[in-house]
C-alpha cells in the first residue's frame, strides 16, 4: 500500500476516535511508556508536544519532568529545519504554523546530547518503520542524533499496518510502544538498559 493511502486511512481512524476512548487509549500508553522508561537510564529526552489526533504527551512530559529528566521539545525554524529546545514547567509557549505548541524562548539543545527520542508516528508495522506527515522533519533531526540515542515512536495499537515499505531517506525506530504492545528492536545500541523479558 502506497503510503499516501496508508496517510488517508490511519486519518480517517483517528478521527472516529472519541473523547473518552482517546483518554482511554492515551492512558494505557502513557503507562506502557513510563513502564519502559522507567527501565532505562537516560538525562535528556526529546520528546514532541501532542496535537489532539496525536497520542498525547502531556502526562508523560510531566512524568519524565519530576524525574528530574532535561526535556526538549522540537521546534521548526524553517520549511526544511527542525531543532530541539529546552522545555521548562514555566516555560512560554506559542503556536507554530502547523498549530503545534512550542516553547516562545529558543534554548537550542544539540542533537548529540540527546539519551532519548520519543517522537509521533502516523503508521507503523511490526518491522519498526514509520510513517509520518510527509514533511520529513524528524527524519532530518534523528540524522543528527548519535548511534547510542534510542528512537522511540509512540501511536495506538489501530494505527499498524501490515508493511511499510521504507525508503532511503527514512530513519528505523528502535522502539514502538503503543497502548496493546511494545515492539523493540533486539540489538541494544543506545544508552541505557531494560529488562527484555518484560516486553513482548
Amino acid at each position: 500500500m502506497q503510503k499516501k493511502k496508508i496517510r488517508k486511512i490511519i486519518g480517517v481512524k483517528r478521527k472516529l476516535v472519541d473523547s473518552l476512548q482517546k483518554l482511554h487509549l492515551d492512558i494505557l500508553v502513557y503507562l506502557n511508556l513510563k513502564k519502559f522508561l522507567s527501565k532505562l537510564d537516560f538525562t535528556t529526552a526529546f520528546i514532541y508536544m501532542s496535537l489532539p489526533d496525536e497520542v498525547d504527551t502531556s502526562r508523560i512530559i510531566k512524568y519524565l519532568t519530576a524525574k528530574g529528566k532535561k526535556i526538549c521539545v522540537p521546534k521548526i525554524v524553517d520549511k526544511e529545519k527542525m531543532i530541539a529546545t529546552e522545555y521548562r514547567k514555566d516555560s512560554k509557549l506559542k503556536r507554530n504554523k502547523f498549530g503545534i505548541v512550542e516553547p516562545k524562548e529558543t534554548i537550542e539543545v544539540n542533537p548529540s546530547n540527546i539519551d532519548i527520542c520519543i517522537i509521533p508516528l502516523l503508521a507503523f508495522d511490526r518491522s519498526l518503520n514509520r510513517i509520518g506527515f510527509g514533511k520529513g522533519y524528524y527524519d532530518r533531526f534523528l540524522r543528527e542524533v548519535t548511534s547510542s540515542c534510542l528512537k522511540v515512536g509512540i501511536a495506538y495499537y489501530f494505527q499498524m499496518v501490515p508493511r511499510i515499505f521504507a525508503e532511503k531517506h527514512d530513519v528505523e525506530l528502535d522502539v514502538i510502544v503503543t497502548d496493546r504492545l511494545i515492539l523493540r528492536k533486539k540489538e541494544n545500541k543506545y544508552r541505557g538498559e531494560y529488562n527484555e523479558k518484560d516486553y513482548t
